[in-house]
C-alpha cells in the first residue's frame, strides 16, 4: 500500500501555483531624476500605462529617494523590475538593500546614455513642456497634468488614467456620468505591440546593429566629458554586463559604456594640426605623396602632359629641366573638423 501511494500522483498538485504573465515588462518602472529651475525632481512612469507621477525632493540622498519610491510603490502596487540610471541614489548599498526587501528587479542603464533609458526621459520632456506652458499662461500646472492624464494616446482608444485604473478620472471638463464609470480597456497590449513595431520599422531606416565585442578585445572609449584633448583611448573589453552595455577598463579603471561609446581599435587617433580634435580615423596619405588615381586624374594624361610655359620655372643654364607641380606644394595636410583631408581646389593659373 506505501508503495502504491508513493506512485501516485495529482496533476493539479504539480502545476505551479504563479502563472506567468502575458506581457513580462507589464509592471516595470522607470525612474529617474531631474533637475529643473534649480529644483529637483523624482519622475516615476509605468511602463504599460504611461502614466506618470513626480515628486520634488528636497535633497539628492538615497534616504529621500527611497522613501518617495515608497510611497510611489504603495500607491499603485509593487513592480516587477525598476530601471534607472546610475546616479548615486541608485547605484549604492541603500536602494540595493530596498529592491532586495521590496522583491523587485533593479536594472541600471549605461551610463552618458540616456537613450537606454528613453521611456522616463521621453515622460521628463512631456512634464517640462506642461510645466512651461502652464507658468506662461498663468495656470495650475497641475490641471494641466490631469488633462493630460484623461487625454487618448496617439495611435490608440485610451488614456494612462483608463489603462492604469480602468477609468477616466473627472476634471473641469463636462463629461456624462457614465464615462466616469469604470470600464476595463481591451486590446490594449495588442495596440502597443504594433505601436512599437511601427516606431521600430521607422527608425531601422537610418540604423545598424553594431558587432559585438569579445572579451579582451582593444577598443577605444570615447573622450570624457571635459576632456579638451578629444582623443579615444585605448582599453580593452572586460564583460558584457547588459545588450549593447560593456564593462572596459582603462588606463586601470573600470568604465561601464554603450556600445556606441565604443569602437574596435583599428589605428592610432589623429590630431588635427589647426587644434581641432582628433577623432578615430584609418591612416590617410598626405595629398604631396598621393598618386594621380587618388586626385581623380588618368595616370595617362599625367605622365603625357606636356610642361606649361606659364606653371612651369625658367630653365636658367647648369638647371634640371624638371617640372614642379603647382598644386601639390609640399605643405602638411590640412583636415577639416569632422577629420577629412581638405584638398585644394584646382584652378587655371592664367
Amino acid at each position: 500500500m506505501g508503495n502504491d501511494a508513493s506512485r501516485v500522483t495529482v496533476d493539479v498538485c504539480r502545476r505551479s501555483l504563479v502563472r506567468a504573465r502575458v506581457w513580462a515588462r507589464g509592471r516595470s518602472k522607470f525612474v529617474l531624476l531631474h533637475q529643473h529651475s534649480g529644483k529637483d525632481f523624482l519622475l516615476v512612469v509605468d511602463h504599460y500605462s504611461d502614466f506618470w507621477e513626480i515628486d520634488l525632493l528636497p535633497d539628492l540622498s538615497a534616504e529621500t529617494t527611497i522613501k518617495r519610491c515608497k510611497a510611489q510603490f504603495a500607491r499603485y502596487g509593487q513592480p516587477d523590475r525598476v530601471i534607472s540610471d546610475n546616479g548615486p541614489q541608485f547605484s549604492g548599498v541603500e536602494f540595493r538593500k530596498f529592491a532586495a526587501g521590496w522583491e523587485f528587479e533593479h536594472v541600471t542603464s549605461s551610463p552618458r546614455h540616456p537613450k537606454a533609458n528613453g521611456k522616463a526621459e521621453s515622460a521628463v520632456k512631456i512634464a517640462k513642456n506642461l510645466c512651461k506652458k502652464a507658468l506662461r499662461e498663468g495656470k495650475d500646472a497641475w490641471k494641466a497634468i490631469l488633462q493630460w492624464r484623461n487625454t487618448p494616446t496617439e495611435g490608440m482608444d485610451s488614456s494612462p488614467a483608463q489603462r492604469l485604473m480602468a477609468r477616466r478620472l473627472k476634471a473641469a471638463l463636462p463629461v456624462a456620468s457614465t464615462l466616469l464609470e469604470p470600464c476595463v480597456v481591451t486590446d490594449v497590449l495588442v495596440k502597443l505591440r504594433h505601436r512599437r513595431q511601427v516606431s521600430k520599422f521607422i527608425y531601422d531606416k537610418s540604423a545598424k546593429d553594431l558587432p559585438e565585442l569579445r572579451v579582451g578585445e582593444t577598443v577605444r572609449m570615447k573622450p570624457l566629458p571635459g576632456d579638451r584633448t578629444g582623443l579615444w583611448r585605448l582599453g580593452s573589453c572586460v564583460q558584457k554586463v547588459a545588450p549593447r552595455s560593456y564593462l572596459v577598463e582603462v588606463n586601470g579603471s573600470l568604465y561601464r559604456r554603450n556600445r556606441v561609446d565604443l569602437r574596435i581599435a583599428e589605428s592610432a587617433p589623429t590630431q588635427n594640426p589647426d587644434g581641432q580634435r582628433g577623432r578615430m580615423t584609418k591612416d590617410r596619405t598626405p595629398a604631396s605623396h598621393m598618386g594621380p588615381e587618388a586626385l581623380g586624374e588618368e595616370p595617362g594624361d599625367h605622365r603625357s602632359a606636356a610642361p606649361s610655359p606659364i606653371n612651369s620655372p625658367l630653365r636658367h643654364s647648369g638647371d634640371t629641366p624638371v617640372r614642379e607641380p603647382a598644386v601639390l606644394a609640399d605643405k602638411p595636410p590640412v583636415f577639416s573638423r569632422c577629420g577629412r583631408l581638405s584638398q585644394p581646389p584646382k584652378r587655371l593659373n592664367l
